[in-house]
Order: structure tokens, then C-alpha cells, then sequence
């Protein structure tokens, strides 16, 4: 309930009995207050030096968190959970000290005053008459895994004070004449008790539920509270959230942007209490509209709210004129599906406000400027008057005057439209009603008519004024709307994420005044800071640092967050459906304003979507990976299934020829053992050469040896060294004539046709034929190998190029490479291959050939010398 009850005593205490029990605790920070009692027990549990900063001059020590994350214990005790870190801290404050410390695995035992509860906060102030600073968000507490109150008497706790155990000499005066009084501890202890009951009501509830298998109970009251930039707004959210845990419903913060122009005060606010209903767990929406009621009204359908919270408003007779009435009323008014909980305002809120403050409402930046056009209007119509009254009379002059006044309301802030229409009524007054050159008017019509002007001029620019404000609202909305579509076209339509990432980022930096880009992870998991292909502005060591922190914590940091606030940038993480990617860079041009909520937003809609289409494309090349290892092992499998059966069958001829070489009787045996062998090794050759010939190619290591060479020859040499493979075959070779040389590397050509050769015999019955053509194509030449086998199934034509391809039913024997190697070793040779089927049987392999021009030979000389 308080400081003095022995908080920190309790927790050492309880520390000390976990070490007994074997668990490694530490002391992160603890603070003892010079109590005896309290340092005594710090003994036996090993201290964690303190982080040292320097506050204004002073030196302060702060929990060392790299030190405990470092460390690692079982358990850390960790004093003070409200406290506010140091400036230069990685965290504004304590507790997300502890948050961290929790997300590394590490246990956390850490004590706090009620006082300190953000949702309580406002009942204490009420109560003790004392501004609460620090708080903490009760989704901290609830996180824990229990919560023990530390409870003493009120009477015994002023006993205490008297006895110098809580505070010492003046503090301790000063305590006892505010804070520590019998009925304000009483107060107190009573809301410790409170949040204690219901902390264990939640918990019996989940047992229960546990206990008998049955589903949580499901409430159907939503709650939800609109807020603004006004600081007022803490309170309400924190009642709102009193509400929805008592009935166990879930609640909804509501932010309505009109377009108004905030300025960095109202835009810091707005922020802290957007971060307030953040942090206590509440769904927070963002949404805009220039009427706030619709707004209220259209998000309580879409998001089935049964209550409504708001705060008693204060009269403001010009907005409720303009408006309609304030946001309690029209809720009244014109909602009849919600229930209205109205909240008390305290202090100045109750203050009606002033016509100048309600004016500032519909405030926009301008300047000076906007005067001085009024006053040159004026000088303008003034003198277009002076040259017209004699025609048209005085009072049609007012007119002229009421356009400036709609003109100033196209361009200008509220303020200028006053200042037009004062301004326009004061000139009309004094240079053309009668009498001229005074303000008097003696016709009582003219007086109307001046008092009518006015108001006429005011309400005119008024509306005029917000017809333009609408019209900006609706534009800047355009704006960012377009550049999230545009976004999101570009990561459509991108193959690559190179295309988009760029795009995406300069957009953004454009529309928002910044410098943008993209840090990706590597596969090692940390941020790419130096790849050549970076999508990031350049960062300092520092920035770095932030930014790696943003990607493993999964928290924007940097510039604009209470996370690390001093670097140069603001880091947001870029989380896919199942891991980060990487952090978006935001460099802004102007770093003395903080960003702004709707930018905020627009940033995090980026960043999500950036982090869903980057995923997509990891996704792609993991899966493309995966294809390509399952691939290699298919074909691994199949190169360990064909290399076994061709290299074990001629290995069982060699090793049969050389048990029958023991038992041979004479040459005839010799010969044909002999002939077997060299059979076998033949086979066993071609196996080798053609897995070395594959390995090459694929490699690219291979380079083509061209030289000169009769393809004539070459096709004959071909025929000649595979004779014993071809001899159950009817070989018939057809060359050409003359023909030019062809440029060609001739070992590898020669292993085409070879591998041609071996196909045609393979797959042809014995004592068929087998045809060797060369002829003439279109730009060079042609080989053609025919055989009469059963041809190539259709279902096969698509795959018969493929390595370690066989047709279905081949006979046994070979690898299924040589027509791969035949298109490979063809295409490097700028040719190409095709086959076809023949009627009734029997395929053709053909292989195109370019020749290019033959060289010319040397000259020949005659006897005396001459050519």
C-alpha cells in the first residue's frame, strides 16, 4: 500500500529461500534505504555491479541489463519497478528493463506500491492529494506468475515512521504531514487489498475453468472510450479499463483524427496516451473523420460495443453551435444501441474554456501573410468602391467586402477569417456609410445592416474555412492512400524484392520528408549492414546497434520511441507471418519534431506489409531450395542406382573372364576371354567418360578445343572405334561429296556421335540396320543416326533430353546421360538436335551444325619464287 511495509525485505527473504532450494539468483538492484535489516539479508546472494550514468553533473547507478542478460541466473532481483531510468538508458523505464529480462527466459521477483498501478493512479492522486509520476502498466502485473501483498496496519506502519524505518529526520516530518496519515493509508491499503482480491479471483477462475474442461466464460459487453490529445484522457482511459476488468470484457480505444494541426505539446500527449491504452492491453483504433459522433457511432457497429465512456464536457457555445451539440449529447441523441458512461472531470477541466481557446480548436498553421492579403483586399475593394458608389450607392459595396471575406476563409486560418470580416466592417463603416470618415451611423437600417454583415462575414468564412479544411483532410488522406497502393502495387508485380524495395522506400521518404530504406537478415540471422546490395541509408555504429535491437526485440527503437531515443533514426521491425525479416530505416530531415501519429501509422502499415511480401519471397527461395536439394538427392539416388547396375555388370565379366583365364585350355579360349574384356572395359570406359564429360559441362569448366576438321572423316572415325559395339548391326554410312572443314572441337563431337552410335544399338534388335548420313542444311550441315528400333513412346518425347533419363521398358544398360550429353556437347557448338519417330518404326537423331567460312590455305609458290 505503501513505502515502509517491508516490500524489499519480503522479496530478499523470499530470494534467499529459492537459493536454498538450488535456484542461481542474483541481486540486479536492490535498494536498502540505509536499513539495517534490509542490507543484512543482501549477504549470501551474489550483487551485480551497477550501471554508472551521468544525470546533470550526478553521478546515478541504474540496473545493469546487459550484465543480467549476460549473466543469465535462474532468478534476479530487480528493486523499485516503477523507477524512471536515467536519460541514455536502452529504456525510459524500469519495468521495460524487466520485460526484457523476462523475453530472455531469465526469472524476475520486483515489488511496487499501488500507487505505481497506471489504473489506479487516478484514485490514489484523489485520495493523497499528491501528483503519482511513475506508474507501471497493470498488464505487468498481470503477466506475473504470482503477486503477493506485503500488508501491515496503518497504526504500525506510523509506528514504524516514528522509529526512523522508513524515512529519516525532515522526510520523515514531511511524510507524516501528508502522505503518511491514518486515513489516507487506510484508503490505501484498501485498494492494495481490492487489487489483490481480484488478482485472486482471476486466478480461481482459470483454475476452475481448468478443473472441469470447460471454455472460459465468454462476455458479451464491449467496451469502448474515444480520446484525444487532451491529457484528460489518461483518466478515462484508466476508468475504461477498471470497467473491462470487472466484467471481464474486452475494450477498444478510440482515436478520431479530424485533420487538426497538433502542435509538438498536443502531438507528444497524444502519443503517451495512445501508448497508456497500449500498454494496458486495450485494442487501440485509429480512424479518420472530420465528425466525431459518426465516428464514434460507425466503430461501435463495426466492432459490436455495448458501452460507451466519455467525460462530462465543458460548454463550449461556438463549436456546439457549429456542431451540433458535443460529442455526450449527439451520443444520447442519436445512439440508442449503447449504454453512455460519463466520467468526471477534476480541476481545470471544469473551466469553461475561453472564445479564443474554443477558436484554436479549428486551428491551422499560417502567418503573417494572411493578414497583410486581408488588409491588400481591403485596399483592393476600397478603391474598386470609391470608383463605383456613385453608380451603385454605398450598400452595394458591403458585397465586395463579403467576398474577401469568403476569399480569405479559401486560404487562411480562422484567426485571418475574424480578422477579414472585423476588418472588412470596420472599412465599410468608415470610408462609405454615411457619415463618411467616422465610425457613427445615424440610419438604424445600416446599423442592421453592418451588425448583419458581420455576422454574416463570420459564418460565411467559417464555413468556407471548413469546407477547405475538409478538402486538405481529404487530400493528405489521398496522398497516403496513394502511396500505400502504389506500394503495394509495386510488391505485387516484383519478382525479385531488389524491384520493390526501393521503390517502396523512396516513396515513403518522399511523402514523409525522410531518407528511407531496408535492412534484410542474413542467413546467420543478423541485420546486412555492409552488403553490396544494401537497401539502406548509411548508419553509424550506433544506429547499427538500435537497429539490431529492433530486429531481435521486434520494437521500433530509435529516434521518436522511449526505446534508445538518441539515435539519428527511427528502426521499425519488419515482421512476416512467422519470423522478422529485417527493420524499415526512417532518416527524417527535420529531427526536432516527433512523428506524427497519422505518419506512425502510415509507417507501420508499410513496414507490414514490406514484412509479409519480403517473407514471401524468403518463403520462395527456401521452397526453391528445398526443390533443388529433393532434385539433387533424386538424382543422386539415381545416379547410385544406374552406376551400380552398369558398372557391376561389366566388373562380373572381368571378374568371370579372370576365374576362366585359370582354367583356359588354349588360344581359342584366350581369344574370347580376351574379347570379353576388352568388352567389358569398353562398357566400363564409356560410363566413366560419360560421367566426367557431365560433371565438366555442368561445371563450366569446360572449354572448347576448336579446330578444323573434315566431318566426313569424323563420322567414319566415329563408326570405326565403336565396330565390336555396333557388329550385331547392319552399319551403313552415307557421307557427302566435297564438303567444307567445320570448326569443331573433334574429341567431344566425336563422343556426340559415339553416344548416338550406342543409343541406336541399344534399342535396335539384333541384325537391324543402323544408318550414318551427313547432309546439307540450310547454314551448314546435318548428321543423321537412323536405327529400327521401337521409337520413343509420346508420354516420353518431353524427357528424353533429360539426364539420367531411360525409357520405360529400356533393356538394362546405361545411364541414362548420353543424350544429355549429346544436346549439351552440340549446344556449345551453337547447333542443336532433334529427333522424330518413323513410320512404321526406327527414330532419327539429327544434329544442325553451322559452318562457318573454311579458311584459306597458304599460297602456293612457284619454282622462280613468284605466286
Amino acid at each position: 500500500m505503501s513505502a515502509g511495509v517491508g516490500k524489499t525485505y519480503a522479496m530478499l527473504k523470499a530470494a534467499h529461500q529459492k537459493a536454498r532450494e538450488g535456484f542461481d539468483v542474483v541481486i540486479g538492484v536492490v535498494e536498502t534505504h540505509n536499513r539495517r535489516e534490509t542490507a543484512e539479508l543482501l549477504e549470501g546472494l551474489e550483487v551485480l555491479p551497477r550501471k554508472k550514468s551521468d544525470y546533470r553533473g550526478t553521478q546515478v547507478d541504474e540496473l545493469d541489463l546487459e550484465a543480467v542478460l549476460r549473466r543469465r541466473p535462474d532468478l534476479v532481483v530487480v528493486d523499485e519497478l516503477a523507477h524512471t531510468n536515467a536519460p541514455g538508458s536502452r529504456h525510459e523505464k524500469r519495468y521495460q528493463d524487466v520485460l526484457e529480462i523476462l523475453e530472455a527466459g531469465i526469472g524476475v521477483y520486483t515489488a511496487l506500491n499501488v500507487q505505481h498501478l497506471e489504473s489506479r493512479k487516478d484514485s490514489v492522486e484523489a485520495i493523497t492529494g499528491i501528483p503519482i509520476r511513475e506508474t507501471v502498466p497493470d498488464s505487468v502485473l498481470e503477466r506475473a506468475a504470482l503477486v503477493e501483498l506485503v500488508d501491515i496496519a496503518p497504526t504500525e506502519l506510523l509506528k514504524r515512521l516514528k522509529e526512523g524505518k522508513v524515512y529519516l529526520g525532515d522526510q520523515a516530518e514531511r511524510a507524516a504531514q501528508n502522505f503518511f496519515r491514518e486515513d489516507k493509508l487506510t484508503a490505501l491499503r484498501e485498494i492494495a487489498l481490492r487489487m489483490t482480491a481480484e488478482r485472486v479471483d482471476q486466478d480461481l477462475q482459470r483454475l476452475v475453468s481448468v478443473r472441469t474442461q470447460l471454455a472460459p466464460w465468454q462476455t458479451n459487453e464491449r467496451l469502448l472510450v474515444c480520446i484525444s490529445h487532451s491529457p484528460y484522457s489518461e483518466k478515462l482511459i484508466r476508468a475504461t479499463r477498471r470497467l473491462a476488468y470487472n466484467l471481464e470484457a474486452p475494450w477498444v480505444v478510440l482515436h478520431v483524427d479530424t485533420g487538426l494541426v497538433l502542435n509538438d505539446q498536443d502531438q507528444a500527449q497524444l502519443v503517451k496516451n495512445l501508448k497508456l491504452a497500449s500498454d494496458l492491453k486495450a485494442e487501440v483504433i485509429t480512424t479518420i473523420d472530420t465528425d466525431v459522433p459518426t465516428a464514434v457511432r460507425r466503430i461501435c457497429r463495426q466492432k459490436n460495443v455495448t458501452q460507451v465512456v466519455v467525460g462530462r464536457p465543458t460548454r463550449r457555445w461556438f463549436r456546439q453551435f457549429f456542431e451540433r451539440g458535443n460529442l455526450l449529447q449527439r451520443l444520447v441523441n442519436e445512439t440508442l444501441e449503447v449504454d453512455i458512461h460519463v466520467i468526471r472531470q477534476e480541476g481545470t477541466a471544469l473551466i469553461r474554456p475561453k472564445l479564443y481557446d474554443e477558436l484554436s480548436y479549428y486551428r491551422s498553421k499560417t502567418g503573417p501573410m494572411k493578414y497583410w492579403t486581408a488588409v491588400g483586399l481591403n485596399i483592393a475593394v476600397g478603391l474598386i468602391g470609391w470608383a463605383v458608389e456613385d453608380l451603385i450607392g454605398y450598400r452595394p459595396v458591403g458585397f465586395f467586402y463579403l467576398l474577401i471575406v469568403i476569399a480569405v476563409g479559401l486560404f487562411g486560418s480562422i484567426g485571418a477569417v475574424i480578422f477579414a470580416a472585423t476588418l472588412s466592417a470596420f472599412v465599410w463603416d468608415y470610408f462609405f456609410i454615411p457619415p463618411k470618415m467616422t465610425l457613427l451611423i445615424n440610419n438604424a437600417d445600416d446599423v442592421l445592416m453592418v451588425l448583419t454583415f458581420f455576422g454574416v462575414a463570420l459564418i460565411t468564412g467559417f464555413l468556407t474555412h471548413r469546407i477547405r479544411f475538409h478538402e486538405r483532410l481529404i487530400r493528405d488522406r489521398e496522398e497516403r492512400t496513394n502511396v500505400l497502393f502504389e506500394s503495394l502495387q509495386d510488391i505485387a508485380g516484383a519478382q525479385e524484392k531488389s524491384e520493390f524495395l526501393k521503390k517502396v522506400a523512396d516513396r515513403v521518404g518522399d511523402l514523409l520528408g525522410a531518407t528511407c530504406g531496408v535492412l534484410l537478415k542474413t542467413v546467420e540471422g543478423k541485420l546486412a549492414f555492409n552488403e553490396e546490395k544494401s537497401y539502406s541509408p548509411v548508419l553509424s555504429e550506433k544506429d547499427q546497434a538500435v537497429a539490431q535491437w529492433s530486429y531481435e526485440h521486434l520494437k521500433s527503437a530509435g529516434w521518436s520511441t522511449d526505446t534508445l531515443a538518441e539515435a539519428n533514426s527511427l528502426f521499425v521491425p519488419l515482421k512476416g507471418g512467422r519470423e522478422s525479416v529485417g527493420v524499415f530505416v526512417f532518416q527524417p530531415h527535420n529531427k526536432a519534431r516527433k512523428l506524427d501519429l497519422d505518419k506512425r501509422i502510415l509507417l507501420r502499415s508499410i513496414a507490414s506489409q514490406l514484412g509479409l511480401a519480403i517473407e514471401r519471397h524468403f518463403m520462395a527461395k527456401r521452397i526453391a531450395e528445398a526443390k533443388r536439394l529433393l532434385d539433387a538427392e533424386k538424382l543422386h539416388q539415381t545416379l547410385l542406382n544406374s552406376i551400380s547396375h552398369e558398372m557391376k555388370t561389366p566388373l562380373t565379366t572381368i571378374l568371370g573372364s579372370a576365374a576362366a583365364l585359370e582354367h583356359a585350355q588354349g588360344a581359342e579360349d584366350l581369344k574370347e576371354i580376351g574379347a570379353h574384356l576388352h568388352e567389358a572395359g569398353d562398357r566400363l570406359n564409356r560410363v566413366i567418360e560419360n560421367l566426367l564429360d557431365m560433371g565438366r559441362l555442368n561445371s563450366g569448366v569446360l572449354a572448347l578445343k576448336l579446330e578444323w576438321h573434315d566431318l566426313n572423316d569424323l563420322v567414319h572415325v566415329s563408326v570405326k572405334k565403336n565396330e565390336k559395339t555396333l557388329m550385331k548391326h547392319r552399319v551403313e554410312v552415307e557421307p557427302l561429296g566435297e564438303i567444307p572443314l567445320a570448326r569443331i572441337d573433334v574429341r567431344l563431337m566425336e563422343h556426340a556421335i559415339t553416344n548416338l552410335l550406342v543409343n541406336a544399338a541399344m534399342y535396335s534388335p539384333p541384325g537391324s540396320g543402323i544408318k550414318v548420313r551427313l547432309k546439307k542444311a540450310k547454314d551448314g550441315f546435318s548428321i543423321e543416326v537412323q536405327d529400327e528400333g521401337p521409337g520413343i513412346p509420346e508420354e516420353s518425347v518431353p524427357h528424353i533430353f533429360e539426364k539420367f533419363y531411360r525409357v520405360p521398358g529400356s533393356p538394362t544398360g546405361g545411364t541414362g546421360l548420353g543424350l544429355s550429353i549429346v544436346k549439351t556437347i552440340v549446344e556449345l557448338h551453337g547447333g542443336s538436335v532433334e529427333f522424330e519417330n518413323q513410320t512404321p518404326h526406327g527414330t532419327v537423331f539429327r544434329i544442325d551444325l553451322v559452318v562457318h567460312q573454311t579458311p584459306q590455305g597458304p599460297p602456293e609458290e612457284t619454282t622462280d619464287g613468284k605466286e
